[in-house]
């Protein structure tokens, strides 16, 4: 093989090497804050919340969520995210609805067929002498019949 053909064969392989790693970046898992508010009967009827962290995942119009409780006390350790406890995997519509299945990892339950909304929006914030474009986003799925609901929350702050 000439020298010239394989400087090429070495520019096309870096190519997809590059390539290849930009797409990896692209599906990387987003960390969001989760909470989980449903009603707990064990003193009488009262709301329950329950928070932890979860790790999102957008590929296309599919959407993959692993729940992991940070108030679990046997659960999660500082700075780590500890047991999934609860995983969702769906599909976004063109509408920004979300139709999934919702499974309770290490449990009896049968998975649940749910229906959410995925809500993004930008505002303009000022924080001293710099002014930032702040993403609010959030995505929240009523949980039949509608006793309780689980809601994932981001923030990402960038320069204006």
């Amino acid at each position: 093989m000439s020298t010239l053909a394989s400087l090429f064969m070495r520019i096309v392989l870096l190519l997809v090497m590059v390539l290849a790693m930009g797409v990896a970046r692209a599906e990387a898992a987003e960390l969001w804050d989760f909470i989980k508010v449903g009603k707990s009967l064990v003193s009488g009827p009262k709301w329950a919340p329950r928070s932890g962290k979860a790790e999102i995942v957008f590929q296309g119009n599919k959407i993959d969520i692993r729940v992991f409780y940070t108030d679990d006390p046997g659960g999660a350790v500082p700075d780590q995210l500890g047991r999934e406890a609860i995983r969702i995997v769906g599909t976004l519509g063109s509408d920004r609805t979300i139709q999934a299945t919702c499974t309770f990892v290490d449990t009896n339950a049968n998975p649940l067929k749910i229906t959410g909304r995925y809500i993004s929006r930008d505002e303009v914030q000022i924080w001293g002498d710099k002014r930032k474009i702040v993403t609010q986003s959030e995505i929240v799925f009523p949980h039949p019949p509608n006793f309780e609901f689980f809601g994932f929350l981001r923030q990402v702050a960038r320069d204006e």
